[in-house]
Protein backbone atom coordinates (compact mmCIF):
# COMPACT_ATOMS: atom_id res chain seq x y z
CA UNK A 1 0.00 0.00 0.00
CA UNK A 2 2.92 2.44 0.62
CA UNK A 3 3.71 2.52 -3.30
CA UNK A 4 -0.13 3.61 -4.08
CA UNK A 5 -0.52 6.96 -4.91
CA UNK A 6 -3.79 9.72 -4.89
CA UNK A 7 -4.91 8.27 -8.29
CA UNK A 8 -4.08 4.73 -7.35
CA UNK A 9 -7.12 4.93 -4.60
CA UNK A 10 -9.03 6.12 -7.23
CA UNK A 11 -8.18 3.65 -10.02
CA UNK A 12 -9.32 0.77 -7.26
CA UNK A 13 -12.72 1.97 -6.54
CA UNK A 14 -12.99 2.46 -10.12
CA UNK A 15 -12.38 -1.13 -10.20
CA UNK A 16 -14.90 -2.09 -7.95
CA UNK A 17 -17.65 -0.56 -9.41
CA UNK A 18 -17.22 -2.89 -12.11
CA UNK A 19 -18.55 -5.33 -9.96
CA UNK A 20 -22.02 -4.18 -10.26
CA UNK A 21 -22.46 -5.52 -13.82
CA UNK A 22 -21.84 -8.87 -11.71
CA UNK A 23 -24.94 -8.01 -9.75
CA UNK A 24 -28.19 -10.51 -9.38
CA UNK A 25 -32.06 -10.07 -7.87
CA UNK A 26 -31.34 -9.45 -4.14
CA UNK A 27 -27.54 -9.36 -4.55
CA UNK A 28 -25.49 -7.52 -1.89
CA UNK A 29 -22.35 -5.88 -3.32
CA UNK A 30 -19.94 -4.20 -0.54
CA UNK A 31 -17.25 -1.95 -2.03
CA UNK A 32 -15.65 1.34 -0.23
CA UNK A 33 -17.80 4.05 -2.08
CA UNK A 34 -21.32 3.98 -3.41
CA UNK A 35 -21.75 3.49 -7.52
CA UNK A 36 -24.50 6.59 -7.86
CA UNK A 37 -28.14 5.32 -8.75
CA UNK A 38 -27.70 6.46 -12.45
CA UNK A 39 -25.22 3.86 -12.63
CA UNK A 40 -26.92 1.51 -10.91
CA UNK A 41 -30.00 1.32 -12.84
CA UNK A 42 -27.78 1.76 -16.42
CA UNK A 43 -26.40 -1.46 -15.40
CA UNK A 44 -29.88 -3.07 -14.40
CA UNK A 45 -31.32 -2.31 -17.11
CA UNK A 46 -29.03 -4.33 -19.43
CA UNK A 47 -28.81 -7.05 -17.17
CA UNK A 48 -32.70 -6.75 -15.37
CA UNK A 49 -32.26 -7.32 -12.63
CA UNK A 50 -34.65 -5.29 -10.53
CA UNK A 51 -32.63 -2.31 -9.05
CA UNK A 52 -35.36 -2.71 -5.86
CA UNK A 53 -33.71 -6.38 -4.75
CA UNK A 54 -30.25 -4.52 -4.51
CA UNK A 55 -28.68 -3.43 -1.85
CA UNK A 56 -24.94 -1.43 -2.25
CA UNK A 57 -23.24 -1.18 1.40
CA UNK A 58 -19.81 1.21 1.61
CA UNK A 59 -17.93 2.44 3.86
CA UNK A 60 -17.13 5.35 2.37
CA UNK A 61 -13.35 4.99 2.86
CA UNK A 62 -10.45 4.67 0.26
CA UNK A 63 -10.08 0.85 0.68
CA UNK A 64 -11.89 -2.43 1.98
CA UNK A 65 -9.49 -2.52 5.41
CA UNK A 66 -10.61 -4.69 8.62
CA UNK A 67 -11.47 -1.73 10.00
CA UNK A 68 -13.77 -0.11 7.64
CA UNK A 69 -15.54 -3.33 7.49
CA UNK A 70 -15.76 -3.30 10.50
CA UNK A 71 -18.04 -0.48 10.91
CA UNK A 72 -21.25 -0.91 12.13
CA UNK A 73 -22.47 0.45 8.70
CA UNK A 74 -21.06 -2.88 7.04
CA UNK A 75 -20.66 -5.22 9.96
CA UNK A 76 -23.85 -4.98 11.41
CA UNK A 77 -26.29 -4.92 8.02
CA UNK A 78 -24.25 -8.42 6.92
CA UNK A 79 -24.77 -10.02 10.29
CA UNK A 80 -28.95 -9.10 9.88
CA UNK A 81 -28.27 -11.24 6.61
CA UNK A 82 -26.46 -14.32 7.35
CA UNK A 83 -29.31 -15.78 9.46
CA UNK A 84 -30.28 -17.00 5.80
CA UNK A 85 -28.67 -18.43 3.58
CA UNK A 86 -25.67 -15.80 2.04
CA UNK A 87 -22.82 -16.87 -0.81
CA UNK A 88 -19.56 -15.37 -0.21
CA UNK A 89 -17.80 -14.00 -2.76
CA UNK A 90 -14.92 -11.63 -1.93
CA UNK A 91 -13.11 -10.10 -5.10
CA UNK A 92 -10.33 -11.95 -3.43
CA UNK A 93 -10.35 -14.80 -0.95
CA UNK A 94 -7.24 -13.96 0.95
CA UNK A 95 -7.07 -14.12 4.81
CA UNK A 96 -8.65 -10.98 5.20
CA UNK A 97 -11.48 -12.16 3.98
CA UNK A 98 -12.08 -15.07 5.67
CA UNK A 99 -11.06 -13.17 9.20
CA UNK A 100 -14.68 -11.33 7.77
CA UNK A 101 -16.57 -13.66 7.04
CA UNK A 102 -15.63 -15.47 10.42
CA UNK A 103 -16.65 -12.16 11.85
CA UNK A 104 -20.07 -11.65 10.72
CA UNK A 105 -21.18 -15.08 11.44
CA UNK A 106 -20.19 -16.98 8.50
CA UNK A 107 -18.63 -20.76 8.25
CA UNK A 108 -15.51 -20.00 5.77
CA UNK A 109 -13.29 -22.89 7.07
CA UNK A 110 -11.41 -23.14 3.99
CA UNK A 111 -7.90 -24.37 5.35
CA UNK A 112 -6.29 -23.66 2.26
CA UNK A 113 -7.32 -19.85 2.40
CA UNK A 114 -7.41 -19.68 6.08
CA UNK A 115 -3.48 -20.10 6.03
CA UNK A 116 -2.86 -17.76 3.63
CA UNK A 117 -2.96 -20.09 0.23
CA UNK A 118 -4.51 -17.49 -2.22
CA UNK A 119 -1.87 -14.84 -1.02
CA UNK A 120 0.55 -17.61 -1.97
CA UNK A 121 -0.67 -17.98 -5.40
CA UNK A 122 -0.69 -13.63 -6.17
CA UNK A 123 3.17 -13.30 -5.72
CA UNK A 124 5.02 -13.36 -8.56
CA UNK A 125 8.25 -15.17 -6.63
CA UNK A 126 6.21 -18.23 -6.11
CA UNK A 127 4.68 -18.11 -9.57
CA UNK A 128 7.78 -19.10 -10.96
CA UNK A 129 8.26 -21.99 -9.09
CA UNK A 130 4.45 -23.01 -9.25
CA UNK A 131 5.14 -23.03 -13.48
CA UNK A 132 8.51 -24.94 -12.80
CA UNK A 133 6.31 -27.74 -11.54
CA UNK A 134 3.59 -27.39 -13.95
CA UNK A 135 6.44 -27.61 -16.89
CA UNK A 136 5.49 -24.12 -18.39
CA UNK A 137 7.99 -21.69 -20.00
CA UNK A 138 8.56 -18.72 -18.29
CA UNK A 139 11.01 -15.48 -19.26
CA UNK A 140 14.56 -16.47 -17.92
CA UNK A 141 14.82 -14.91 -14.65
CA UNK A 142 15.09 -15.26 -11.23
CA UNK A 143 13.96 -13.75 -8.16
CA UNK A 144 16.29 -11.70 -5.75
CA UNK A 145 16.44 -11.76 -1.79
CA UNK A 146 19.09 -9.80 -1.16
CA UNK A 147 21.33 -6.65 -3.09
CA UNK A 148 23.98 -9.45 -4.34
CA UNK A 149 20.95 -11.50 -5.82
CA UNK A 150 19.53 -8.25 -8.03
CA UNK A 151 23.15 -7.16 -9.36
CA UNK A 152 23.90 -11.02 -10.23
CA UNK A 153 20.37 -11.01 -12.16
CA UNK A 154 20.63 -7.87 -13.78
CA UNK A 155 24.45 -8.50 -14.96
CA UNK A 156 23.91 -11.96 -16.18
CA UNK A 157 20.54 -11.55 -17.65
CA UNK A 158 20.53 -7.86 -19.61
CA UNK A 159 23.13 -9.10 -22.51
CA UNK A 160 20.16 -11.53 -24.03
CA UNK A 161 18.36 -8.45 -25.09
CA UNK A 162 19.36 -5.55 -23.74
CA UNK A 163 16.75 -5.10 -21.47
CA UNK A 164 15.19 -6.90 -17.67
CA UNK A 165 12.69 -5.73 -16.18
CA UNK A 166 12.30 -6.12 -12.45
CA UNK A 167 8.91 -6.83 -10.77
CA UNK A 168 7.86 -5.96 -6.90
CA UNK A 169 6.70 -9.09 -5.41
CA UNK A 170 3.24 -8.22 -4.68
CA UNK A 171 2.77 -5.07 -7.09
CA UNK A 172 -0.27 -4.92 -9.69
CA UNK A 173 -0.77 -3.03 -13.12
CA UNK A 174 2.56 -2.02 -13.59
CA UNK A 175 3.19 -0.39 -10.16
CA UNK A 176 6.59 -1.18 -8.56
CA UNK A 177 7.69 -2.40 -12.13
CA UNK A 178 11.16 -1.13 -13.15
CA UNK A 179 12.44 -1.50 -16.98
CA UNK A 180 16.41 -1.58 -16.66
CA UNK A 181 18.26 -1.21 -20.51
CA UNK A 182 20.94 -0.20 -22.64
CA UNK A 183 18.67 0.82 -25.50
CA UNK A 184 17.49 4.41 -25.53
CA UNK A 185 14.84 3.08 -28.02
CA UNK A 186 12.96 0.16 -25.88
CA UNK A 187 9.47 0.54 -25.55
CA UNK A 188 8.75 -0.23 -21.86
CA UNK A 189 6.03 -1.91 -22.15
CA UNK A 190 4.31 -3.05 -18.58
CA UNK A 191 6.39 -0.83 -16.72
CA UNK A 192 6.01 2.32 -14.91
CA UNK A 193 9.54 3.67 -15.25
CA UNK A 194 12.40 3.09 -16.99
CA UNK A 195 15.76 3.28 -16.30
CA UNK A 196 18.87 3.68 -18.59
CA UNK A 197 22.24 2.08 -17.88
CA UNK A 198 25.21 2.22 -19.42
CA UNK A 199 27.73 1.01 -16.85
CA UNK A 200 26.21 -2.25 -15.26
CA UNK A 201 29.16 -1.82 -12.62
CA UNK A 202 27.72 0.56 -11.14
CA UNK A 203 23.89 -0.47 -10.05
CA UNK A 204 23.30 1.47 -7.68
CA UNK A 205 20.39 3.22 -8.22
CA UNK A 206 18.85 -0.17 -9.37
CA UNK A 207 19.55 -1.26 -5.91
CA UNK A 208 17.92 1.97 -4.50
CA UNK A 209 14.53 1.09 -6.18
CA UNK A 210 14.64 -2.40 -5.25
CA UNK A 211 15.54 -1.92 -2.02
CA UNK A 212 17.19 -4.84 -1.03
CA UNK A 213 19.73 -5.01 1.55
CA UNK A 214 22.69 -7.24 1.62
CA UNK A 215 21.59 -10.32 3.65
CA UNK A 216 17.61 -9.52 3.12
CA UNK A 217 14.08 -7.63 1.85
CA UNK A 218 12.93 -5.18 3.59
CA UNK A 219 10.40 -4.31 1.68
CA UNK A 220 9.96 -7.81 -0.15
CA UNK A 221 11.64 -9.80 -2.82
CA UNK A 222 11.88 -9.10 -6.49
CA UNK A 223 12.02 -10.92 -9.56
CA UNK A 224 14.14 -10.20 -12.42
CA UNK A 225 13.47 -11.08 -16.26
CA UNK A 226 14.59 -10.48 -19.20
CA UNK A 227 12.48 -7.95 -20.79
CA UNK A 228 11.20 -9.66 -24.19
CA UNK A 229 10.11 -6.35 -26.66
CA UNK A 230 7.64 -6.58 -29.21
CA UNK A 231 5.31 -9.30 -27.42
CA UNK A 232 2.40 -9.49 -27.09
CA UNK A 233 0.17 -10.02 -24.06
CA UNK A 234 -2.37 -12.20 -23.42
CA UNK A 235 -4.32 -13.81 -20.43
CA UNK A 236 -7.29 -16.83 -19.88
CA UNK A 237 -9.69 -16.51 -17.01
CA UNK A 238 -10.19 -20.06 -15.47
CA UNK A 239 -12.27 -21.15 -13.03
CA UNK A 240 -10.82 -23.57 -10.48
CA UNK A 241 -13.82 -26.01 -9.16
CA UNK A 242 -13.89 -28.33 -6.62
CA UNK A 243 -12.16 -31.87 -6.99
CA UNK A 244 -12.64 -33.93 -8.91
CA UNK A 245 -14.42 -31.74 -11.40
CA UNK A 246 -11.63 -30.31 -14.14
CA UNK A 247 -10.44 -25.95 -13.87
CA UNK A 248 -12.20 -24.80 -17.17
CA UNK A 249 -11.05 -21.77 -19.50
CA UNK A 250 -13.65 -19.09 -19.46
CA UNK A 251 -12.32 -16.43 -21.67
CA UNK A 252 -9.27 -15.40 -23.32
CA UNK A 253 -8.02 -12.22 -24.42
CA UNK A 254 -4.93 -9.85 -25.23
CA UNK A 255 -3.79 -7.04 -23.03
CA UNK A 256 -4.01 -3.21 -24.33
CA UNK A 257 -1.66 -0.41 -22.91
CA UNK A 258 -1.47 3.06 -22.70
CA UNK A 259 0.81 5.44 -23.86
CA UNK A 260 2.02 6.77 -20.83
CA UNK A 261 2.66 5.20 -18.50
CA UNK A 262 2.73 2.02 -20.91
CA UNK A 263 0.56 -0.13 -18.61
CA UNK A 264 -2.39 -2.29 -18.47
CA UNK A 265 -5.40 0.00 -20.51
CA UNK A 266 -8.04 -2.15 -21.46
CA UNK A 267 -8.30 -6.14 -23.24
CA UNK A 268 -9.32 -7.00 -26.24
CA UNK A 269 -11.25 -10.29 -25.62
CA UNK A 270 -11.29 -13.48 -27.49
CA UNK A 271 -7.67 -14.19 -28.22
CA UNK A 272 -7.45 -14.35 -31.93
CA UNK A 273 -4.61 -13.79 -34.75
CA UNK A 274 -2.53 -16.66 -33.06
CA UNK A 275 -1.90 -19.39 -34.97
CA UNK A 276 -3.50 -23.30 -33.65
CA UNK A 277 -0.31 -24.52 -31.99
CA UNK A 278 0.65 -21.10 -30.47
CA UNK A 279 -3.77 -21.13 -29.12
CA UNK A 280 -2.85 -24.70 -28.19
CA UNK A 281 0.46 -24.41 -25.94
CA UNK A 282 -0.94 -21.52 -24.47
CA UNK A 283 -4.32 -22.87 -23.51
CA UNK A 284 -3.10 -26.20 -22.48
CA UNK A 285 -0.02 -24.25 -20.24
CA UNK A 286 -2.90 -22.68 -18.64
CA UNK A 287 -4.98 -25.52 -17.87
CA UNK A 288 -1.80 -27.56 -16.72
CA UNK A 289 -1.13 -24.21 -14.09
CA UNK A 290 -4.75 -24.44 -13.20
CA UNK A 291 -4.71 -28.10 -12.41
CA UNK A 292 -1.80 -27.27 -9.98
CA UNK A 293 -3.37 -24.83 -7.93
CA UNK A 294 -6.43 -26.61 -7.25
CA UNK A 295 -4.29 -29.63 -6.29
CA UNK A 296 -2.69 -27.35 -3.81
CA UNK A 297 -6.05 -26.20 -2.69
CA UNK A 298 -7.41 -23.32 -4.86
CA UNK A 299 -10.98 -22.86 -5.32
CA UNK A 300 -12.53 -19.60 -7.78
CA UNK A 301 -11.57 -17.66 -10.74
CA UNK A 302 -7.94 -16.70 -11.81
CA UNK A 303 -6.21 -14.85 -14.42
CA UNK A 304 -3.16 -16.34 -15.96
CA UNK A 305 -0.69 -13.94 -18.12
CA UNK A 306 1.48 -14.87 -20.88
CA UNK A 307 3.47 -13.29 -23.24
CA UNK A 308 3.76 -14.56 -26.99
CA UNK A 309 7.17 -12.88 -28.98
CA UNK A 310 6.84 -12.39 -32.94
CA UNK A 311 8.22 -16.04 -33.47
CA UNK A 312 5.09 -17.64 -31.68
CA UNK A 313 7.18 -18.35 -28.47
CA UNK A 314 5.12 -18.60 -25.64
CA UNK A 315 5.99 -17.47 -21.92
CA UNK A 316 3.85 -17.51 -18.57
CA UNK A 317 4.48 -14.48 -16.44
CA UNK A 318 2.02 -14.28 -13.98
CA UNK A 319 -1.05 -15.62 -11.90
CA UNK A 320 -3.78 -13.62 -10.21
CA UNK A 321 -6.18 -15.68 -8.02
CA UNK A 322 -9.11 -13.60 -7.93
CA UNK A 323 -11.62 -12.10 -9.96
CA UNK A 324 -9.62 -10.40 -13.32
CA UNK A 325 -9.89 -7.52 -15.48
CA UNK A 326 -12.15 -9.56 -17.65
CA UNK A 327 -14.56 -10.93 -15.13
CA UNK A 328 -16.95 -8.55 -15.06
CA UNK A 329 -16.04 -8.06 -19.38
CA UNK A 330 -17.45 -11.80 -19.69
CA UNK A 331 -20.47 -10.81 -17.62
CA UNK A 332 -21.53 -7.80 -19.94
CA UNK A 333 -21.11 -9.46 -23.47
CA UNK A 334 -22.90 -13.39 -22.17
CA UNK A 335 -25.89 -10.93 -20.38
CA UNK A 336 -26.63 -9.69 -23.43
CA UNK A 337 -25.32 -11.63 -26.54
CA UNK A 338 -25.52 -15.15 -24.69
CA UNK A 339 -23.20 -17.70 -23.10
CA UNK A 340 -21.14 -18.52 -26.13
CA UNK A 341 -20.97 -15.27 -27.54
CA UNK A 342 -17.22 -15.09 -28.10
CA UNK A 343 -18.06 -17.76 -31.39
CA UNK A 344 -19.27 -15.14 -33.48
CA UNK A 345 -18.34 -11.26 -31.76
CA UNK A 346 -15.27 -9.77 -30.65
CA UNK A 347 -14.96 -7.21 -27.49
CA UNK A 348 -12.73 -4.00 -26.83
CA UNK A 349 -12.55 -2.41 -23.53
CA UNK A 350 -10.74 0.33 -21.91
CA UNK A 351 -10.34 2.55 -18.79
CA UNK A 352 -9.61 5.70 -17.57
CA UNK A 353 -11.18 7.55 -20.98
CA UNK A 354 -12.30 11.36 -20.19
CA UNK A 355 -15.69 11.68 -20.39
CA UNK A 356 -18.95 13.92 -19.86
CA UNK A 357 -21.21 13.72 -16.90
CA UNK A 358 -22.69 9.99 -17.13
CA UNK A 359 -26.11 10.78 -18.07
CA UNK A 360 -24.96 13.11 -20.42
CA UNK A 361 -22.70 10.59 -21.93
CA UNK A 362 -25.51 7.69 -21.86
CA UNK A 363 -27.92 10.56 -23.99
CA UNK A 364 -24.86 11.08 -26.48
CA UNK A 365 -24.30 8.04 -27.33
CA UNK A 366 -27.58 6.74 -28.10
CA UNK A 367 -28.07 10.32 -30.32
CA UNK A 368 -25.17 9.43 -32.09
CA UNK A 369 -26.06 6.08 -32.64
CA UNK A 370 -22.97 4.72 -30.51
CA UNK A 371 -25.29 3.06 -27.66
CA UNK A 372 -25.58 -0.44 -27.63
CA UNK A 373 -28.54 -1.80 -29.64
CA UNK A 374 -29.76 -4.94 -29.12
CA UNK A 375 -31.64 -6.06 -32.52
CA UNK A 376 -28.22 -4.68 -33.94
CA UNK A 377 -26.38 -6.55 -31.41
CA UNK A 378 -23.70 -3.95 -31.40
CA UNK A 379 -22.56 -0.69 -29.64
CA UNK A 380 -21.15 0.86 -26.89
CA UNK A 381 -21.66 0.08 -23.14
CA UNK A 382 -20.28 1.70 -19.82
CA UNK A 383 -18.69 -0.65 -17.77
CA UNK A 384 -17.76 1.69 -14.98
CA UNK A 385 -18.78 5.27 -14.21
CA UNK A 386 -16.26 7.54 -12.18
CA UNK A 387 -17.02 10.47 -14.03
CA UNK A 388 -18.38 12.17 -10.69
CA UNK A 389 -14.96 11.51 -8.81
CA UNK A 390 -12.50 11.58 -11.61
CA UNK A 391 -14.34 12.65 -14.68
CA UNK A 392 -13.35 9.00 -16.46
CA UNK A 393 -15.21 6.11 -17.78
CA UNK A 394 -14.33 2.15 -18.62
CA UNK A 395 -16.37 1.56 -21.80
CA UNK A 396 -17.10 -1.47 -23.85
CA UNK A 397 -17.04 -1.96 -27.34
CA UNK A 398 -19.45 -5.15 -28.31
CA UNK A 399 -19.44 -5.62 -32.52
CA UNK A 400 -19.06 -8.92 -35.12
CA UNK A 401 -15.70 -8.16 -36.53
CA UNK A 402 -12.50 -6.49 -35.53
CA UNK A 403 -12.75 -3.95 -37.98
CA UNK A 404 -16.36 -3.27 -37.02
CA UNK A 405 -15.53 -2.91 -33.53
CA UNK A 406 -12.81 -0.57 -34.01
CA UNK A 407 -14.42 1.39 -36.40
CA UNK A 408 -17.24 2.27 -33.65
CA UNK A 409 -14.29 2.90 -31.10
CA UNK A 410 -13.29 5.63 -33.28
CA UNK A 411 -16.71 7.19 -33.44
CA UNK A 412 -17.11 7.05 -29.92
CA UNK A 413 -12.99 8.88 -29.48
CA UNK A 414 -14.37 11.25 -31.43
CA UNK A 415 -17.54 12.30 -29.84
CA UNK A 416 -15.57 12.08 -26.39
CA UNK A 417 -13.05 14.04 -27.78
CA UNK A 418 -15.44 16.75 -28.46
CA UNK A 419 -18.14 16.50 -25.49
CA UNK A 420 -14.74 16.87 -23.12
CA UNK A 421 -13.64 19.47 -24.79
CA UNK A 422 -13.35 22.73 -22.11
CA UNK A 423 -16.01 25.23 -22.25
CA UNK A 424 -14.59 28.73 -24.15
CA UNK A 425 -15.00 31.62 -22.41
Amino acid sequence: MDLLTEADYRGILFAMKRLTWLLRDHDVLVIPRPVTQDFLEYVTRHTGTDPATLRVISPDAPLLTHQALRTSKVSATLQELTAGSLDYQPYMHDRGAVTFAQHIGLDDADSFRAEGGVELLNSKVVFRALAAGAGVPVPAGMPCRTSGDLVHAVKRLLPRTGSVIMKRDRAVGGHGNLVITTNEDVHAVGAMETLHVTDTCDLTEVVTVAGLAETFAPMGEVVVEEFLPDCRSVYAEVRCPRPPEEPQILNTGSLRTGEDPPVLAGLELPLTDVSDDVGTIFTDGALRLARLMQTLGYQGLASIDAVISPDGTVRFNEVNARLGGSTHLDAIATVLLGKNWADDHVLLSRFSVPAPPFTTLVDGLARNGLAWDRAAREGVVIASDDTEASGTVEYVVLAPTWSRGRALEAELHAYLAESVQPAEH
